[in-house]
This record gives C-alpha cells, sequence and structure tokens, in this order.
C-alpha cells in the first residue's frame, strides 16, 4: 500500500499530543508560544464527537481580525482568551479519523470534508475558527453544534478524488458566490412596519399599505425612537434620506421613487448596507418598476464589470469568476494600488480570458500622472458606465467614487467590511438612477454546497488562487504575510507537515525537486504537485 494509500485510509493509530495554534489575546505575539503551536492532549473522542484531522487550511484576512481584536470580536462574544483560548482556521478539509458512539451510524474513519465555518445551534453563532476551535491545527473536534445544527450537518463530504487544498479553498469562494447570490425583499412584506412621506397621494398609499405610517415631509408626528422595516420616500430630498436611514431596521429597505427633488449626498453607514443588510433601491417611479430595476444581483451577462482594489487574495477570486462563468462579462477591468499584484493576475488569468473571450484590462496609480488621469482613463474603458462595480478595499469613502464609475441600474457590490458606523457621502441622484448597492458578509451552507460541485464537476478550479503554502509550523509567519500581503493570492497550510517552510509557488519546483513538473502554467499549484508533496512528507 503506498504513502497516499495509508493516508487516505486514515485508520492507523492516532498520536498522544497534536500541535495546534491557540489564541490567548489580541496581537500577533497571543498566537502560539513563544511563537510556536502548543502541544495538546490528544484526548479520545468523546459519546458526542467525532476528531478530525486536519489536511488543508487556508489563511483568511479574518483570522488577522481575531488577531487584532482578541476577545473583543464580536463572533467570540466575549470570551476570555486569556483563559480560554480558541483555535484560528475556518478554510478547513478533513478527514474523520475517530467518531463517538452517538455517530457511529453517521460517520466513518477515513471520510472526508469541509467545514461550513458559520454554525448555528438553537439560533446562536458558533463559528468555526471563533467559539469553536478551528483547523489551523493537526486535528480537531466537533460535536453536535456542528453534527446537528440549527440546519443539519455542517460538514459537506468530499470525493476522495478531490485534491485537498481544492476542498478547503470552497469555503472563502463561497463567501464570494454568496455576495452574487442575495435573497432579498424587493417589496414591503405583510407585517412589515413600513413608513410612507409624501406630500401627494397620501391616501393612495394609506389604501394600498393600510397599517402604514403615513407623514408629509416634514415629518412631524415621527416620534424620537421609531425605526421601520420599509421606508417609501417618493421625491426623495438628501435630508430626508439622511434624516430616516438610521430609522431603517436590520434588513430594512429605502425605496426611492422618482427624481429627488433637489441634488446633494446624504451620509449612510456602508457598514450596515454589509452587515446588516440595509438596502436603497431607485431606479422607478413606483414600487413595482422599482422592484424590476432592482432584481439583478449577478455580474450582468455581455456586460462591463469593474473591481477596485482587486489584487489581494478574494479579489483575484472575484476576477477569476467573473471570467470563467458561462453568462459573464465581456469587459473586466481590475484597480489596484500594487502592479505587481495586477501583473500576477495577468498571468494567472489573461490566457483564460482570451479563451473566453473577455477582454482584460488592469490599471495601477503608479501608470498616470494623477489620479485624475487614471479616472479618464477607467471611465473611457466602459461604452456608458460599468454594468457592475465590484469594490474590493473596506474604505468608505470609495464607495461614492465607485458610485461615480457606474452606470443606471448597476450593481455595486461592496465585498469588503467596511466597519458599522463608517459612513460615505453618497449621491441622492445615483440611488434614484438605480444603483443598487450590496453588500455580504460570510457565507450559507448553500452556498459552500454549489462551490464544492463546481470544484468537483470541473468548472472551477480553486487552485489557481494558491500563491503560498507551508507546513503547520509556518502558519505564524503565513498569517504575518496575509496580513502585510505578501502574496498575490491564498496561503494553503499542510497541518501534517509542521515543518514544511512557507514558501511562494514560484519557487516549489526549485526548493522540492519532486514536484518537479507537477505544477500547472505559471506555477500554478495543482492536485498532482499537491500529491507528491504529501507522498514526499506525511
Amino acid at each position: 500500500m503506498s504513502t497516499m494509500e495509508k493516508y487516505r485510509k486514515a485508520d492507523e493509530p492516532l498520536p498522544k499530543t497534536y500541535d495546534a495554534w491557540q489564541v490567548f489575546g489580541a496581537g500577533i505575539e497571543n498566537v502560539g508560544k513563544d511563537g510556536k503551536p502548543v502541544t495538546l492532549e490528544l484526548r479520545p473522542a468523546k459519546d458526542n464527537e467525532i476528531v478530525l484531522r486536519v489536511d488543508a487550511l487556508g489563511l483568511c484576512q479574518s483570522d488577522i481580525k481575531i488577531i487584532n481584536q482578541g476577545s473583543s470580536h464580536a463572533r467570540l462574544r466575549g470570551r476570555d482568551l486569556a483563559k480560554d483560548p480558541t483555535v484560528l482556521g475556518h478554510e478547513c478539509a478533513a478527514t474523520v479519523v475517530q467518531v463517538g458512539s452517538q455517530w457511529k451510524d453517521k460517520f466513518k474513519v477515513g471520510e472526508r470534508y469541509i467545514v461550513q465555518a458559520d454554525i448555528y445551534y438553537k439560533g446562536l453563532g458558533f463559528a468555526f475558527g471563533y467559539l469553536i476551535p478551528g483547523g489551523l491545527a493537526e486535528y480537531c473536534y466537533l460535536d453536535e453544534m456542528a453534527l446537528d445544527g440549527d440546519e443539519g450537518c455542517y460538514l459537506l463530504p468530499v470525493k476522495p478524488e478531490t485534491g485537498y487544498s481544492q476542498a478547503a479553498l470552497s469555503e472563502p469562494w463561497a463567501c464570494v458566490e454568496m455576495s452574487y447570490n442575495l435573497k432579498e425583499r424587493m417589496a414591503p412584506a405583510e407585517g412589515n412596519a413600513v413608513l410612507v412621506v409624501t406630500d401627494v397621494d397620501a391616501d393612495a398609499f394609506r389604501k394600498e399599505y393600510p397599517a402604514a405610517q403615513v407623514l408629509s415631509r416634514s415629518l412631524d408626528g415621527l416620534s424620537d425612537d421609531a425605526t421601520f422595516d420599509d421606508i417609501i420616500l417618493p421625491m426623495p430630498s438628501p435630508e430626508l434620506v439622511n434624516t430616516l436611514a438610521s430609522r431603517l431596521n436590520k434588513n430594512g429597505v429605502m425605496y426611492l421613487l422618482g427624481s429627488p427633488s433637489s441634488d446633494g449626498t446624504a451620509s449612510l453607514d456602508i457598514g450596515r448596507i454589509h452587515y446588516e443588510g440595509i438596502r436603497f433601491y431607485g431606479g422607478g417611479n413606483d414600487l413595482q418598476s422599482i422592484q424590476q430595476a432592482n432584481t439583478r444581483h449577478d455580474l450582468l451577462p455581455g456586460g462591463e464589470a469593474l473591481f477596485l482594489g482587486a489584487g489581494g487574495p478574494m479579489g483575484q477570486m472575484h476576477v477569476q469568476r467573473a471570467i470563467e462563468i458561462s453568462s459573464g462579462p465581456n469587459l473586466v477591468v481590475v484597480t489596484d494600488l500594487d502592479r505587481a499584484r495586477l501583473d500576477h493576475i495577468e498571468r494567472r488569468f489573461g490566457d483564460l480570458a482570451k479563451q473566453r473571450g473577455v477582454k482584460l484590462v488592469t490599471l495601477a496609480p503608479s501608470e498616470f500622472e494623477s489620479q485624475a488621469a487614471m479616472d479618464e482613463k477607467i471611465h473611457a474603458l466602459a461604452t456608458g458606465g460599468y454594468d457592475d462595480v465590484i469594490v474590493m478595499a473596506p474604505v468608505a469613502p470609495l464607495v461614492p467614487a465607485a458610485m461615480a464609475y457606474a452606470a443606471d441600474n448597476a450593481v455595486l457590490n461592496i465585498f469588503a467590511g467596511v466597519g458599522l458606523g463608517k459612513c460615505a457621502d453618497i449621491q441622492v441622484k445615483d440611488l434614484c438612477r438605480g444603483i443598487k448597492m450590496i453588500g455580504s458578509s460570510g457565507s450559507r451552507i448553500s452556498d459552500l454546497r454549489k462551490v464544492l460541485e463546481m470544484v468537483e464537476s470541473g468548472e472551477l478550479n480553486t487552485n489557481l488562487s494558491v500563491a503560498a503554502i507551508g507546513g503547520l509550523n509556518s502558519a505564524r509567519e503565513g498569517l504575518e504575510g496575509v496580513n502585510d500581503a505578501r502574496f498575490p493570492g491564498k496561503t494553503v497550510i499542510y497541518t501534517q507537515i509542521p515543518e514544511l517552510p512557507l514558501m511562494p509557488v514560484e519557487e516549489v519546483e526549485d526548493r522540492i525537486p519532486e514536484l518537479k513538473g507537477k505544477l500547472g502554467p505559471h506555477s500554478a499549484w495543482t492536485k498532482e504537485a499537491e500529491e507528491a508533496l504529501l507522498e514526499k512528507y506525511v
């Protein structure tokens, strides 16, 4: 039996200890002990647990947020990490190595899975790699929270022939996929708290929404603490949009009917668009036409798409998706401050774009005398404004700049997580011309399942996202690399090869001769290279 066959069977005796990158508080110095992972007892699985061997793990910018914030991170709910540390890592491909008695009929040793990070149990979130210790370790434990949660089992089975890194990187790709597959409300729902602000047709609105609060534009009668699920605002003024935006409940919608009554901006909380799902819908004179104008959430087939600040790992995934999908845009324009990252995008995806008939253009400020000159070039590339603008930098003031590039009825995808309370001055006329601002955080298990199906059918090659590999002991260096934007794509940690040094994929063939000839074009990571790596080291 070959080394890889033994590895896949996963039925050999388990060690008595394992190493894990525990987090004891805020700051990179509190990841592990003395710069090294912590050695823990590998105890037998309890009746309600299974033990997973972690095979591959992708490092994520979200890991950096935990490191920076420590116990104050919202998803940790005040957990005292100094006394009760967690383990980082949620982009995880793993193999079952031990099964508690409660799960003997459901899980078998040797079965492979990926973990859906957003886990809900009895109505509460217990995300993997946050409250549930994650995969930046040689082994991890899961119990009924993940195995029988609110949505059932949060593990998705992986075919034996699928690569480990391919599977692990399905998780970040699911976050990308979800941002184009949002399920959103396009009209006031029965039972919603509705506010209508109008000086005309008040009786018509009262008839259509008998339970709504209907006020004049002076807002006389609006209580100080009143909030709403829906706000209907004909001929919106910047002042009213600015005043009422804070009155939207989570997942609330403001409908801006017709044209603005005057020019001007409203200060809108961009973080609430991303994290709380509030929306501002325009592009029509009545609710029906606004609904029709805002139904699209994916990239416009045959359209023109602009990706701002997209040189990083997640931005590259968006660009790859735009090029690979069968009904994607004809023009893909990508900007970033770092010309080297853009060069990486052109090397990695240029041939694919030509094969797909997609025009790929990359632009960096260093190529222009001024920002105005760069703006002029960006505008000139589109025939009449961009149908889709994707914002990949978590900077609120970038949003109004992005809207200036957008065509009427464009979709503005605020993918980067701008923090709650971070506001930007948005031209109300841009909202009224139907620019739809959307945002999302995390992913659903349905998105992860869809991405895994795409990976295993050959429709999506997640390995094109890999920029560096390393072993468990180099994971802290890898996290520092994520924070410093050292690599232009994803870093994958092979936890079962502790001593493997961190290295960019371009150096792999020179540093590991057994992998020579097994990488793809432009040093792309492959399943064949991964198998040779594991065959040599595990």
